[in-house]
């Protein structure tokens, strides 16, 4: 019963604690400054250097949910006011360390692109280098999935940075 009382005060406290008012205006003015100019953006390329079987398509899915979850709106017509561009200069996955079969289980990923965004009459508006690198911990398992997996890991940092980039551009 004690229990009880120390933790409902602090229930009700995290609840309108948690909650802006809704007249505050400094929350009405950070969500103007994020959402404040909607784009309609177009991927105009993803060049890779060196084939890769899934790089492609991973790079692309991430590049899509990036613009997405950043406010704008993606769609290639006579709407689109800004194109976006993927120069990946080099993109590197070598294994590290093996399991007890032999078999790769750790990666480590490297990459390094130029993202480009320009308007409608090909002007840049923003350029931005890009350099991640991070490592993939397997279970061992066949070699080529973990390399997927690997790669998926590194398309996700992307993403995260593709929209950090896509909030800055304005």
């Amino acid at each position: 019963m004690n229990i009880l009382k120390i933790l409902i005060p602090v229930f009700i406290f995290l609840l309108t604690a948690c909650v802006p008012p809704k007249n505050n205006n400094n929350y009405q003015v950070f969500n103007k400054k994020i959402f404040k100019g909607k784009h309609v953006y177009c991927i105009k390329s993803i060049n890779i250097n060196k084939p890769m079987e899934t790089a492609l398509d991973t790079f692309t899915r991430h590049l899509n949910r990036a613009i997405l979850s950043s406010g704008n709106s993606l769609e290639c017509s006579n709407r689109t006011d800004r194109y976006i561009s993927l120069y990946i200069k080099s993109l590197y996955i070598y294994s590290i360390g093996y399991s007890l079969s032999q078999r790769a289980s750790i990666y480590k990923v490297n990459i390094n692109m130029d993202v480009l965004i320009e308007n409608r009459r090909n002007e840049p508006i923003f350029r931005k280098n890009i350099t991640e690198l991070t490592q993939y911990v397997g279970a061992g398992l066949r070699a080529d999935i973990e390399r997927r997996y690997a790669l998926e890991e590194l398309a996700k940092l992307v993403e995260i940075r593709l929209y950090n980039i896509l909030l800055e551009a304005k």
